[in-house]
């Protein structure tokens, strides 16, 4: 299982991500991107903005996975 590519998001920009991610038909990294946003708002609630979320992508056949991190963090 390789890494192909890590990518950091905002809190902020995960709407627009969702919204072109169905735009696209990326299924997979549209759930994705759902469960991550709805794992911040319950575990986060008014500190939403605080907080990013980690996707690391892996080469084909594996699936991809998230990590909810501080707003500060940096790759």
């Amino acid at each position: 299982m390789r890494i192909t590519q890590k990518t950091l998001y905002d809190y902020g920009e995960l709407l627009p991500e969702i919204c072109q991610a169905s735009k696209d038909e990326n299924h997979e990294f549209l759930l994705l991107l759902i469960a991550a946003k709805t794992d911040i708002e319950q575990a986060y609630a008014g500190q939403c903005n605080n907080y990013s979320v980690l996707v690391t992508c892996y080469d084909e056949g594996q699936p991809d996975e998230y990590a909810i991190v501080p707003h500060d963090y940096t790759l």
